[in-house]
Order: structure tokens, then sequence, then C-alpha cells
């Protein structure tokens, strides 16, 4: 065989290996389109328009795959559309798509802030905000926003500071406590695989009579739950592991003792898991350290628990950075995360009846 011949060949496998990782990552293929159009604004301003439309694409589609990996969230692809500056910006459900509409085509970073922050609210906490208080809604509104655009694009940060995040939390001590204590709950790392993760699912229940004040507040208990639990001590176990609502129940079990491990050993801990989910949580949040042999060890339990509970649901399992506390210090660690969910469980239409006996 020719060495021209092969050469053909492999620039062959090479584009078609490019094409296949650009379809299975439309939002890489997005970014590089970005790319090729800001070189190209130099000579075309529409080349500058489709540089700021194919980026801000990329940033968001790629941040929504990372929020997709870390729950069990699933988003179409999301799309700008430009529109004439008297129309007002939208959000479009189109051929199974989300078409975000804006209308000033100028300053990258400015539109990137209001993309990321219109997702957010409109489609990320969308039917979530149906059981939320005014400054809750706010809260979690700047600080999921404030988490892609520290991800995705650190240079449009000063921008949403200035326009969004700044002007709220002056505007509301309410809502900078409930940001203090986001930040919290994230520094363990379970913002987003937890806490937005129940109020997802809780968006998706509907309350025939709706009992508004009594779902505020247990969103409050949610999430001091979350922080207390995000500040406790590591082997502290006075600290509540469960959160018990009327609309909500989950559950923290942490798989991470060397002496258990030792043993080899999993009906301890395949115990607590079941008698949890026996007790009608919904969902149970198993957590423990990512290294090697413990990792294994928690997949074993896991899997225990699986073959004992057949309905039982493992929804997603993955590593992730957290920061634990020991000896009053936060110290950073790799974190098995695995999800258990029961299906048997979950109601997602409440009469007044329904409410009344929870």
């Amino acid at each position: 065989m020719s060495s021209f011949f092969l050469g053909v060949l492999s620039t062959g496998s090479i584009f078609i290996g490019f094409i296949v990782y650009f379809v299975l990552h439309p939002e890489k293929f997005e970014k590089w389109l970005g790319m090729f159009f800001r070189v190209a604004s130099f000579f075309s301003k529409k080349a500058e328009y489709l540089s700021t439309k194919y980026d801000i694409q990329g940033k968001i589609n790629s941040f929504v795959r990372e929020l997709e990996s870390n729950t069990t969230l699933h988003f179409p692809n999301i799309f700008i559309r430009w529109t004439g500056r008297d129309n007002e910006d939208d959000l479009v459900y189109e051929d199974g798509q989300i078409i975000i509409v804006m209308r000033d085509k100028g300053y990258k970073n400015k539109n990137f802030v209001h993309a990321a922050y219109f997702f957010t609210s409109e489609v990320l906490f969308k039917n979530s905000k149906r059981h939320l208080s005014k400054s809750q809604k706010i809260s979690l509104d700047l600080f999921a926003t404030k988490k892609i655009i520290e991800s995705k694009n650190k240079a449009a940060l000063d921008q949403f500071m200035k326009d969004y995040f700044i002007p709220d939390i002056d505007n509301s001590k309410r809502v900078k406590k409930l940001i203090k204590k986001y930040v919290d709950i994230d520094k363990l790392g379970i913002f987003f695989p937890v806490l937005v993760q129940e109020l997802i699912y809780l968006g998706n229940k509907i309350f025939l009579s709706k009992p508004s004040n009594q779902v505020i507040e247990e969103v409050k208990g949610l999430t001091l739950f979350l922080e207390n639990f995000s500040k406790r001590e590591v082997g502290d176990m006075s600290v509540s592991r469960q959160f018990v609502g009327r609309y909500m129940r989950c559950a923290i079990r942490i798989v991470s003792s060397y002496y258990t491990r030792q043993k080899g050993k999993t009906e301890s801990q395949r115990k607590d898991i079941v008698n949890l989910i026996k007790r009608g949580f919904e969902n149970v949040y198993v957590l423990g350290d990512a290294g090697k042999e413990n990792k294994v060890f928690m997949k074993r339990v896991c899997n225990d628990v699986l073959k004992e509970q057949k309905q039982i649901e493992c929804v997603k399992e993955r590593d992730f950075e957290g920061g634990i506390i020991k000896k009053g210090k936060r110290v950073r660690v790799s974190t098995y995360f695995v999800h258990l969910r029961n299906p048997d469980v979950v109601k997602y239409l409440y009469e007044q009846s329904d409410i009344d006996n929870l």
C-alpha cells in the first residue's frame, strides 16, 4: 500500500474523528465557530454578530451539559436569535430547542451575562419558582448564574456583579443571607447535585390546594439542613444526615469508614440505606472518599442495596471536588457521589387530602 494512500487514509480518519467528536459535543463546535467568526469580524460586521452568537451558545451549552452530568436534569440545546431593538427579549421553545431571543448584538460579555441569567431564571428554575418566595427566587438565580459565569467566562464576572448581583443583595438582607448559605453548601460541592436537584423535583410537583407558605418554609428547612451538613466536622455524628419534609424527603449517607471498609462487610451500611428507603425517602445521596478502595466499597454497598430493593434506581454516580472540615479547617478532597432514587414513593399531583396525610 503506497505511502500516499496511507496518508489519505490517515487524514480521512482524523477528519471523521473530528466530525464524530463535534456531533457528540455540539457545544465544542459552537466555540470553534465563535473563534472563527471572531477572526472574520475584522472584515465583516455580520461575522462579529455571529462570533457573539456562537460564543454565547457554546459556553451556555457547555455549562448545560455539565449540569446534566451533575444532576438528573436534561435540557435541549440553547440557541441565540437576534431580533429588532423594538422587540422584547423572549424565550421560545421550538422543535425541541430552547431559543433565547435577544436584541443587543454588541458587547459580548454583557450579552453572555444576560443569556446566562435568562437561562437560570426562565429555564433552570422555571417550575421550582411556583413554590418559592421572592428572596428564594432571586438568591437562587444570582448564585446559579454566578456559577455559570465563573465556570465559562470569568471575564464577564465584573459585568454580572455590577448589573445583577450587587444591586440585588444590597436591596435585600434576606437574599444576602441565603447567598451566604449557598456559599457554604457549595464549599462541600453539593449545591447543584443536591439542593438544585431537590428544587427541580419539587418544581415537578403540583399542589391542587397550594400550601405556599408551608412549602417556602420547607425549602428554608432544606437549605438550613444542607448548610449545617456542609459545616459538619468529619466524624461528627450529632449533625442530622436526613431531611424529613412533607413535600421533600431526602437523606445524605456517608460511606467512608476505614475500619468498616477493612472488614470488607457491607451489611451495616446496606441496612442503613435500606432503612431510609423503607421510611419513604425519595432520594438518598451517598457520599464518600473517591479513593480507589473506598470507591470500590461504596459501589459494593450500593449494588447490595439495588439487589435487595429492586425498585430503586441508581440515577447518577460521579466524582467531584469538595471541601470537608477536618480539625476545624476546610480541606479539599475528591468525593464520590451516588444518587439513589425510589420512584415508588414519588407523587406528582397532590390533593388536599394528600397534604393532610403527609
